[in-house]
């Protein structure tokens, strides 16, 4: 578990990309939530110096809620419109 997300941050699950690009994690992601929750809040690390434009951009278009991001670290809520579908 990492220590220096904002302590304030609530989450279920936690994926670290560690030092792939920002492409290669999202397609690690992508295939480590497919095994989620809908509504699942997920810490994301993702060390890449894109990551603050990459995983914002990635969240609109999949659907899942960015809640809040301080590189490297990224809360997300895995396609909360499911939830209870």
């Amino acid at each position: 578990m990492h220590e220096n997300y904002p302590d304030h941050w609530e989450f279920e699950d936690e994926f670290d990309g560690g030092e792939e690009t920002c492409g290669r994690v999202i397609i690690n992601l992508y295939t480590y939530l497919k095994r989620a929750e809908p509504g699942t809040r997920v810490l994301l690390i993702s060390r890449d110096a894109a990551a603050p434009i990459e995983f914002p951009s990635w969240c609109r278009m999949t659907r899942n809620t960015l809640l809040d991001q301080a590189h490297p670290f990224y809360l997300i809520e895995y396609k909360p419109e499911l939830k209870g579908v």
